[in-house]
């Protein structure tokens, strides 16, 4: 995955004046409530039920980009992609702060590069533990709400990373072979497509086959190159975008809207399973 250094400054500074957007709430809402639709019965039924909540909260992450909360918006503007590029094929380390080492090692801003691996599995380990102690106290009220809060957040950032311009530094166009920048604004239209295109929870929830991960982190690994193998099918349909009509358009969007569903309730599931291995500590009362 060799890229060179100035492509990736091309890129960056065709997209820098460009925030980096989400799929639209509309999309996010769907696409979470058919994650919780899809999940299977070993998950609590009062988690399954509560689709809609957590698909109130998946939005939230993106309401924290506010610039009149600076500091929120600048700790919050990152957790939503990775421009894999920048890595140029290295592998990336399990934990956080052992990548912002690596970051600068290596010489990149990791803020630039993006930390949207590591949102995800931070939200699945909180959701691991209230999971955790759902087993130990299941009629607690608070509990409950609490692990349909944390799966709001993993959606948002499991669905972000679903969309290919997330997980690329060509994230809002890209310099083509002729020096000339080429589909600026793209982004945008991808991220609003799901919502325009009307798709249903009930629909993208259909047929899903959910599995937990073996490996959370890998899991999660995978998903960000899965998504950065996309990027040039993205850009095939330029000038396509805004036709609802158009087939392989649509196809595109549902692809990767139930890609989105199924890697948000492979996470959910994951945690869920993962829970039964977690011991809280004993100072704990609920």
């Amino acid at each position: 995955m060799a890229v060179g250094k100035g492509i990736l400054i091309a890129a960056f500074v065709l997209c820098a004046a460009t925030s980096v957007r989400a799929w639209w709430s509309d999309g996010h809402a769907v696409m979470t409530e058919a994650a919780v639709l899809a999940l299977p019965l070993e998950v609590p039924a009062f988690f399954r039920a509560g689709g809609q909540v957590a698909a109130h909260l998946s939005i939230d992450a993106d309401v924290f980009k506010n610039r009149r909360v600076p500091t929120l918006d600048n700790a919050e503007y990152s957790e939503h992609f990775f421009n894999l590029e920048y890595l140029q094929g290295r592998s990336f380390p399990a934990r956080r702060y052992d990548f912002i080492e690596l970051c600068q090692q290596l010489g990149l801003d990791p803020q630039r590069v993006g930390f949207a691996p590591y949102a995800i599995v931070e939200w699945t380990g909180r959701l691991t533990a209230a999971f955790a102690e759902y087993r130990r106290w299941p009629e607690d009220e608070s509990i409950r709400y609490k692990c349909l809060v944390y799966a709001g957040f993993i959606a948002h950032y499991a669905e972000d990373l679903c969309q290919p311009l997330h997980a690329t530094v060509h994230h809002n166009g890209k310099i083509g072979a002729d020096g000339t920048a080429v589909g600026k604004g793209i982004h945008e239209r991808v991220d609003s497509a799901p919502g325009r295109l009307g798709f249903t929870a009930q629909a993208l929830a259909q047929g899903q086959e959910v599995a937990a991960f073996d490996s959370l982190m890998a899991g999660v690994v995978d998903q960000v190159v899965e998504s950065n193998s996309r990027v040039q099918a993205v850009y095939d349909l330029l000038g396509r975008w805004d036709n609802a009509d158009d087939g392989q358009m649509r196809a595109l969007v549902e692809e990767r809207s139930r890609r989105a569903v199924h890697f948000t309730a492979s996470l959910y599931l994951t945690a869920w399973r993962n829970s039964e291995d977690i011991r809280l500590p004993g100072w704990l009362r609920r």
